[in-house]
């Protein structure tokens, strides 16, 4: 055997060797761990950071500097998804606070916003989701993330708009998110 040839084998006796002691002490190049393959992990979501105007309530008998409506409608792979009704009212946050309803709230499955606040200010849609407990961003919506495959559309009044989350509501709009396979 010549001398290159015995480098050439004692360099990938050596490369394997590395490889198996970094597999040993990092847990593998492969997971077969079925315990660990098991464990769900959770997406990342906008609800676990909640805009402060989530937190905050409303009742009837306030003086609103606030009272708008906007419709929405969000459809996931072409099929419509029924938005709550009766979201944001008498949740655990505003029913101990004394208020009865969220600044932002359903009462049908409609997909009608009611917007309402003491103070007259600029409501985000994200404030809405985060009441709700889901994910909304450019990201994705519920567990449905933007992809190579998937996109993620937000229009307003049949008009794009890439603003998604930050969104400002404004009375009387038709906002629709649609998650779907991208063309």
């Amino acid at each position: 055997m010549n001398s290159t040839k015995i480098w050439s084998v004692i360099t990938i006796v050596s490369l394997a060797t590395l490889l198996v002691l970094i597999g040993q002490e990092y847990g593998g190049l492969f997971d077969n761990d079925e315990a660990e393959s098991d464990e769900f992990i959770p997406l990342p979501s906008t609800a676990d950071n909640p805009d402060p105007l989530s937190k905050e309530c409303v009742t009837h008998e306030m003086q609103l500097g606030r009272h708008d409506h906007s419709m929405l409608s969000i459809y996931i792979n072409g099929e419509e998804r029924e938005i709550p009704e009766n979201m944001g009212i008498n949740s655990e946050i505003c029913n101990e606070q004394g208020g009865n309803m969220h600044t932002v709230h359903t009462h049908d499955a409609t997909g009608k916003l009611h917007i309402e606040t003491e103070a007259n200010v600029d409501m985000p849609i994200g404030v809405f989701f985060d009441i709700w407990g889901v994910h909304f961003n450019e990201t994705g919506i519920f567990d449905y993330r933007v992809s190579n495959t998937h996109e993620l559309i937000m229009t307003v009044d049949g008009i794009a708009n890439d603003e998604f989350d930050d969104y400002l509501l404004v009375d009387g709009k038709e906002i629709a998110i649609i998650f779907q396979a991208r063309s």
